[in-house]
């Protein structure tokens, strides 16, 4: 019998899981990821947001089947080491320093440079 991993799964809206990217560090054995959904095709700073906790396994699994399977109607954004690393940043740019424009910016760089 195939065990169920169990991962830690946490609802919140994007601009919340953008700005509070610092918040989640991954261990050893696992790795955080955020999932968002899109609204009118696109994501947006109030779309519904998803943190998981991955395991190893399912960091080899492609995001759509992880999506599929763990959050249905959501759609991979990001890593949060690399959601991380890019607000880093942007910090050091002083056309960034308000948080609307650094999601704004690490939204863009999800749809279109990731």
């Amino acid at each position: 019998m195939e065990r169920e991993t169990e991962i830690t799964l946490e609802e919140m809206i994007l601009s919340e899981a953008i700005l509070n990217c610092n918040d989640y560090s991954d261990k050893e054995e696992t790795m955080y990821s955020v999932y968002a959904k899109r609204i009118d095709g696109k994501f947006q700073p109030d779309s519904e947001a998803l943190i998981l906790e991955l395991t190893l396994e399912e960091m080899e699994m492609k995001w759509s089947e992880i999506a599929k399977m763990k959050c249905p109607g959501f759609d991979y954004f990001l890593e949060m080491f690399v959601l991380k690393d890019f607000n880093d940043d942007l910090l050091n740019l002083k056309e960034f320093k308000s948080d609307i424009k650094k999601v704004e910016r690490i939204i863009y760089y999800a749809e279109f440079d990731a």
